[in-house]
């Protein structure tokens, strides 16, 4: 499949037609600021606080990553989910299933553990 050339300078839709407009319009505008009025606009340029940006960004990017996951996020799991399983003796490692083997023949089919953290 060949690729078309895009050309960045040409807009996408036939600008002759009232739909192609339409188009272009839609695609490069937010249509949110066009449903309020310049007044609002300027207040909410008012709001920036320029100072702080870093030090929300960071603590927003702490609080995305491994602090809150591990103080929230962890023990949530591990109550939701089963910490209990089971698994065939047939698929452990070959080692630790010649020792139950050898320990208690083949009577034991599936071993349990914890899965733990």
């Amino acid at each position: 499949m060949a690729l078309s050339s895009f050309d960045i300078d040409a807009p996408r839709w036939d600008q002759s037609t009232f739909m192609g407009r339409l188009k272009h319009f839609f695609n490069i505008t937010d249509c949110r600021t066009a449903l309020l009025p310049d007044s609002r606009l300027d207040e909410a340029k008012a709001l920036r606080i320029t100072f702080l940006h870093g030090p929300i960004q960071v603590m927003c990017t702490i609080m995305s990553s491994g602090v809150f996951h591990l103080i929230f996020m962890v023990p949530a799991a591990c109550s939701l989910f089963p910490q209990r399983c089971s698994m065939a003796v047939s698929k452990l490692e070959p080692e630790l299933r010649d020792s139950i083997r050898s320990q208690y023949g083949d009577s034991i089919r599936h071993v349990y553990f914890n899965k733990g953290l």
